[in-house]
């Protein structure tokens, strides 16, 4: 009887390997759709995304799978895998026995090997058929000729059904246990290795022990097998103790979603299946709460919306980024990602004009400067307060905002001019220079929350302009560090950065000089026209904040002021930041060996002389 069995399986054998030669190179996972995953700087998944056809399947290298899944496979699918060349003549012979030959009164027993089981879920075999089990072993014969092992083994666990739409070992890991497939321990190993043969009937989807009785029993059983196969794991109690309902797909994370979708949607990044970012949940959750907790205490004042970033100025890294304080709020369009939505940015320019004109030799932080009634042309402009406070230092009328001082400089400006330089700093979208005329000392060119963040890290880099930077990866920064340029000098950037210290803290008096010992604070704010935009934006211990407050249909507010609106938001979030003790280390007190300390005249704050001592 066994002859008699065994010979149509013999023959199937025989003709595969008489025409496989014939058959080209099959595909193995090359024109697959696979999911993305997105995680934190310390590895802390942000989301994992669907495949094109719904699924989540999220591509692992096998050297990146628990080896005790992979042995644990290996034992309960297919032991003698490393060594038939594609189907088990006997196991075969011995299934069709059960199917065909048996009848109803017959136990079931499966044949297929794992590079057969993948033929069929890769080729969509229909293979309860003799034809279609025919096709099956042709196709097995024909991966193990073109492709090693472990490709195959590697292709398995990729594409094997885990229960629902979970396909894929990597996948699996993720949904079930909240980790990558390298981190599986053995007790999660056997519960994993026994879905695929059964994914229906034992996917873990929320189920308790006893509700799950199918994959309690065969991991019992692969238990079993393992244990006699590794004997050294027989003091292991807890091995059976993992509950069947370890996790639902609902518990998948979606985590600093504006973020991540600038991340999926960038094109540098579409060829990456695992992107390790450079967010850090920590701090990401600083802006996130303080930020609910701030909008939700002042919407009777009319604010229902902010966006901030947070950038560690010394590597350029990013570290939090809020779009919007509700992502899934449609009332305030909360889907919409603040940081990169362009708006007037306000006063928050006039570091770089008062550097600029540093630079230029125009001033230095004593010189002494005019707030009075001036005319450009047919342009009168005046200082949001509408007073004018007469001569007046330059680091004073920085700290002040004063309108008339920082046009006056910009109208001196030369090679370059503020146009020139936001040129050179790579803002995005700039009209002509005669479309803003002075109005750009004053927010008349609209930018992005990402383009004044880099250029107030320029100023704590000592003048170095550098790009963003999204992902921990070091050859990415060291391509991003070719991208590197100075605006200004070393001198100049430090002694702009340096008046801004002295800005208190809202609510204080200028004589109150607030700052916590180790991270002083080096800020700004800027209130577009018509009050439509709030900002703030700070260089504090190694980083950069920036703060917005508004809304994203762009109506006005009389309560959108940089200094009432976004500044003590941003100030709860560095206090926040401050107590979580992560980085002390901030912008350097030392100025740069050029700059020299020197007595001038109080009254024109040029150098002493007969007439001014």
């Amino acid at each position: 009887m066994r002859r008699s069995v065994l010979l149509p399986a013999l023959i199937f054998i025989a003709l595969s390997f008489l025409i496989y030669a014939l058959i080209p190179r099959p595909p193995l996972l090359d024109g697959v759709d696979f999911s993305r995953a997105v995680y934190d700087r310390h590895g802390k998944l942000l989301r994992l995304t669907l495949a094109g056809d719904g699924l989540f399947r999220l591509r692992e290298p096998l050297i990146d799978i628990s080896p005790a899944l992979i042995s644990a496979t290996l034992l309960h699918e297919d032991r003698h895998f490393r060594t038939h060349p594609g189907v088990n003549p006997y196991a075969l012979g011995r299934a069709f026995v059960s199917t065909y030959l048996k009848g109803d009164g017959g136990r079931r027993v499966g044949g297929s090997t794992i590079t057969m089981q993948l033929a069929r879920v890769r080729y969509g075999i229909k293979s309860r058929t003799i034809t279609g089990k025919f096709y099956q072993i042709l196709k097995a014969v024909q991966l193990e000729r073109h492709y090693s092992k472990n490709e195959i083994l590697e292709a398995y666990l990729n594409l094997v059904p885990y229960g629902g739409n979970v396909v894929g070992v990597g996948a699996a890991s993720l949904v079930y246990f909240n980790k990558d497939a390298y981190e599986l321990t053995l007790e999660e190993a056997l519960t994993l290795a026994v879905i695929p043969q059964s994914p229906a009937r034992r996917s873990p989807r929320g189920l308790t022990d006893s509700e799950n009785k199918s994959l309690v029993l065969a991991r019992s059983a692969l238990y079993d097998k393992w244990i006699a196969a590794h004997p050294e794991d027989a003091g292991r109690n807890n091995l059976l103790s993992l509950p069947m309902s370890v996790g639902a797909r609902s518990t998948l994370p979606f985590l600093g979603p504006h973020f991540v979708d600038a991340l999926l949607k960038d094109d540098k990044n579409r060829d990456l299946i695992k992107i390790r970012s450079t967010l850090d949940m920590r701090l990401q959750r600083v802006l996130e709460s303080r930020a609910a907790s701030y909008i939700e205490r002042k919407r009777n004042e009319g604010l229902s919306n902010t966006s901030a970033m947070l950038l560690d100025y010394r590597t350029m890294e990013v570290l939090a980024v809020l779009g919007s304080v509700d992502f899934f709020d449609n009332a305030i369009e909360g889907q919409v990602n603040g940081t990169i939505a362009k708006r007037s940015p306000g006063s928050t320019l006039k570091p770089m004009i008062y550097g600029l004109a540093m630079d230029q030799g125009l001033i230095h932080p004593l010189t002494m400067l005019k707030d009075s009634p001036t005319g450009f042309g047919e342009y009168s402009p005046e200082n949001f307060d509408h007073e004018f406070e007469g001569p007046i230092k330059a680091k004073d009328a920085l700290i002040r905002s004063r309108n008339i001082p920082a046009l006056s400089l910009a109208n001196r400006l030369s090679g370059p001019d503020l146009y020139g330089f936001l040129e050179k700093a790579s803002v995005s979208d700039l009209r002509t220079r005669e479309f803003y005329g002075l109005a750009l000392v004053l927010g008349g060119a609209e930018m992005t929350m990402e383009e004044l963040v880099r250029l107030y890290a320029m100023l704590a880099n000592r003048g170095i302009f550098r790009p963003l930077r999204t992902l921990k990866d070091s050859s990415l920064a060291k391509e991003t560090a070719g991208q590197s340029r100075r605006l200004l000098s070393a001198e100049a950037a430090y002694l702009a950065l340096d008046i801004l210290k002295a800005n208190p803290r809202p609510n204080r008096k200028l004589s109150d000089r607030w700052a916590v010992p180790s991270m002083p604070v080096y800020w700004k704010t800027g209130t577009s026209y018509g009050y439509r935009d709030a900002w703030s934006i700070a260089v504090t211990g190694p980083y950069v904040l920036a703060v917005w407050v508004g809304n994203f249909n762009g109506e006005g507010n009389p309560a959108y002021k940089g200094r009432g609106a976004a500044a003590p938001l941003m100030f709860e979030m560095i206090d926040a930041i401050s107590d979580m003790n992560l980085e002390p280390a901030g912008f350097s007190k030392t100025p740069p060996e050029k700059i020299t300390e020197l007595q001038v005249c109080a009254i024109s704050g040029y150098l002493p002389s007969p007439h001014c001592n």
